[in-house]
């Protein structure tokens, strides 16, 4: 690494200047980056460890700690890693859980998607482990990867997408990546809930017209998104798989919400 790029990462870091960070590490070779993974792992382990507002006593940051100073470091850790480690970092917000693996490992995503999604399905309440994960969706709304079908990333979509828990919001979140209905969505007969991550669960926290049986996937069928059929069979596939009384009930409830749409559906999109 010749001194102009040192100089310039590192000034990058301590100004919180995330995709100056990105395109120093762009320019470096891979056995570069490796070598300065120690370095960047301190620097990141210090930016962290701050509180926001936070004055560094040694420089290594400017000003007040802010969340940009943050961004970068994560940056350079990241783009220090190899994507056996950085699939497991965490926690990783958005922007960056969207920006950064798509800038360092373009070709690598499908790991994020397979490692999140299992950790999603390990604890879905582990809050500061599963923030971000929901990029993996970003990635599929944009062509980056196959929508996904892992159970935990389908138990992610219904239960644990930031700013789509009330159904109305969920319905809008979905419409605006189609993909998503087309094919992770669908998978919600197929994938049996967990603990803290159940299509009943989520179901509960909401009053009635807000929740997945009384509104999204009515809604879902009245725009012609799904079909009646397509919805009674997946019941009927989970049902027949077997299910814990509390999880039977909410199939249940599903079909009387949608036997009455039978003769009102709107017809299939094309």
């Amino acid at each position: 690494m010749d001194e102009a790029s040192h100089s310039e990462l590192w000034a990058a870091l301590r100004n919180g200047h995330r995709d100056d960070v990105v395109r120093v590490l762009l320019g470096l070779t891979p056995q570069e980056r490796k070598r300065l993974r120690p370095a960047v792992r301190r620097h990141e382990d210090q930016v962290m460890a701050a509180p926001i507002g936070a004055r560094s006593p040694d420089g290594a940051w400017v000003g007040d700690l802010r969340s940009r100073h943050q961004s970068a470091a994560i940056a350079a850790l990241l783009g220090c890693s190899t994507v056996e480690q950085a699939v497991r970092y965490a926690p990783l917000d958005p922007p960056d859980s969207v920006d950064l693996p798509k800038a360092f490992f373009p070709d690598r995503l499908d790991a994020f998607v397979r490692e999140w999604s299992a950790r999603y399905l390990r604890n879905p309440k582990a809050w500061d482990r599963t923030r971000g994960l929901e990029a993996m969706f970003e990635w599929a709304h944009q062509g980056l990867v196959p929508p996904p079908t892992e159970p935990g990333a389908v138990l992610l979509l219904v239960t644990g997408v930031p700013r789509a828990y009330d159904g109305r919001d969920l319905l809008r979140y979905l419409e605006a990546r189609p993909v998503l209905i087309e094919v992770t969505l669908r998978r919600i007969f197929d994938v049996d809930g967990i603990k803290g991550a159940s299509l009943a669960q989520r179901d509960e926290m909401w009053q009635p017209g807000h929740r997945m049986d009384d509104f999204v996937v009515p809604e879902l069928i009245r725009r012609g998104h799904w079909t009646v059929d397509f919805v009674e069979d997946g019941i009927t596939r989970a049902l027949a798989r077997g299910q814990t009384p509390y999880l039977e009930r909410w199939f249940r409830r599903l079909a009387a919400q949608v036997a009455p749409l039978h003769d009102r559906a709107a017809p299939p999109r094309p």
